[in-house]
């Protein structure tokens, strides 16, 4: 059996209706979609399971089973709890998905507010678990930015969980006590009473070498602005990140934060494809950096410029020892409704020649749009053959392109698939590949970009 775990972020995954706005953490109320692609030339079942958030001292929930589908062969199947009118309203905690074929998902959170109050964003459905796992990016009341760790225990057996803060100003560990399988436990930096200004990592280790899915969400108290991304198993960690998708462009810019895992000096460059801009440095045992060209934050001691304008395209990053990357892609309008998406650079294992994107969408509903972005792994050149699956059919059966370095296809002006198409893409490459995806609304207001990673297909 195959499992992803999709966790529910934040207080309301039913009840787009419900009108409670929490006391804490991000305003609204808040609704978890997802999007699962069957990657298999054959039918299956799909089976999606419901487990209630972990509040301690809690008690075991065995799970709860929501839906169990037929997926047809390299098809998709979405699922949006509001329009189940068997889903309890006011519910939170995590969601398990489990197929008889090899299946990929994309997990959107949105809040129910209007205009510039409104956020979302996305991220892949956890299959990769480890009993540590790594939060480079980790804020608590730092000025109306906080940070929300969703924890779920993947594991079989009950597990304490403890989050060590790393960083200046660092508060003491947070501990979240018998946390049984399954369930998920929701901590917010907000709540932390030793937290002031804090802007640094985390480390999340279980017991009993249980197994942990963790999914982080990055918000304003002040609304309208949202940034989600997986926790990286320390296994991840590695010398060699990626950056697809890397942009410079008009009111749109990248910055990156950098985390060295080891208890070593590491020595970083980056390059970026198709571009003669590079950087050079350090980052201190344990220590991390934080690069922004848009506003021309370098780390103290570095050498050379990331691109500032005119640049769409993908980094590279080399180092002498292993490091994490969460990249946020933005634009400058600032404040709330300021379009902001997060994404975890891939590792050099990460590159495959078949990557699924769960989520494509072309004018889809009230306007809906993806794009993706491809970067080859190593450089060089790539063919790709793209086949589309979902409630329409794709204008050709496959698509076909090439990129160097790297690329970015656009479902509106591609011609790829027709409007108000609603599925997902499986792309196989002559090269290995590395791969994200961002969502957006044409017209929208507040922040409608959700950003996610290509899935490789074993």
């Amino acid at each position: 059996m195959k499992y992803l775990r999709a966790l529910g972020l934040v207080a309301v995954l039913a009840a787009l209706l419900a009108t409670s706005v929490q006391a804490q953490g991000p305003p609204g109320s808040w609704t978890t979609d997802f999007t699962i692609l069957n990657l298999e030339s054959t039918a299956g079942t799909v089976n999606i399971t419901r487990y209630a958030e972990c509040t301690p001292p809690c008690t075991a929930d065995g799970g709860t089973l929501v839906v169990e589908e037929a997926i047809a062969a390299n098809g998709s199947y979405y699922y949006n709890p509001a329009l189940d009118s068997g889903f309890p309203d006011n519910w939170s905690g995590s969601i398990v998905v489990s197929a008889d074929k090899q299946i990929a998902a994309t997990v959107t959170v949105a809040n129910s507010e209007s205009g510039s109050g409104y956020a979302s964003d996305a991220y892949a459905g956890v299959s990769v678990v480890e009993d540590s796992v790594f939060l480079p990016i980790v804020m608590g009341s730092l000025g109306s930015w906080n940070t929300i760790m969703a924890i779920q225990n993947v594991g079989s057996a009950t597990t304490d969980v403890t989050i060590q803060y790393i960083g200046s100003g660092a508060p003491a560990n947070t501990t979240v006590s018998n946390l049984p399988p399954n369930m998920t436990a929701i901590v917010d930096q907000q709540d932390n009473s030793g937290m002031s200004n804090f802007n640094g990592s985390a480390l999340v280790t279980a017991s009993g070498d249980q197994p942990l899915a963790v999914v982080v969400e990055e918000y304003k108290t002040t609304g309208g602005v949202l940034v989600d991304y997986v926790g990286i198993p320390l296994s991840q960690a590695d010398t060699t990140i990626y950056m697809p998708g890397f942009i410079a462009q008009g009111v749109w810019a990248t910055d990156f934060t950098i985390v060295n895992t080891t208890g070593n000096l590491a020595t970083v460059d980056i390059a970026f494809s198709g571009a003669s801009n590079a950087l050079h440095g350090t980052i201190a045992a344990n220590g991390s950096a934080y690069v922004n060209g848009y506003t021309g934050s370098y780390p103290a001691g570095w050498t050379g410029t990331a691109p500032t304008s005119g640049y769409y395209g993908s980094a590279t990053v080399t180092s002498d020892e292993d490091i994490v990357i969460v990249y946020n892609i933005s634009n400058s309008a600032g404040g709330a409704g300021n379009f902001s998406v997060g994404y975890v650079g891939p590792p050099s294992t990460q590159g495959a020649m078949d990557v699924a994107v769960p989520l494509i969408e072309n004018h889809y509903s009230t306007g809906w749009d993806t794009t993706f972005s491809v970067q080859v792994v190593g450089g060089g050149t790539a063919n790709l053959s793209m086949t589309y699956s979902g409630n329409m059919a794709a204008s050709c059966s496959p698509c076909t392109a090439s990129v160097t370095g790297s690329g970015t296809f656009n479902q509106v002006t591609d011609g790829h698939v027709p409007a108000g198409f609603l599925g997902g893409v499986t792309i196989s490459s002559s090269a290995d590949i590395v791969v994200i995806g961002d969502q957006n609304k044409t017209g929208g207001v507040g922040d409608t970009a959700a950003g996610f990673p290509g899935i490789p297909i074993p």
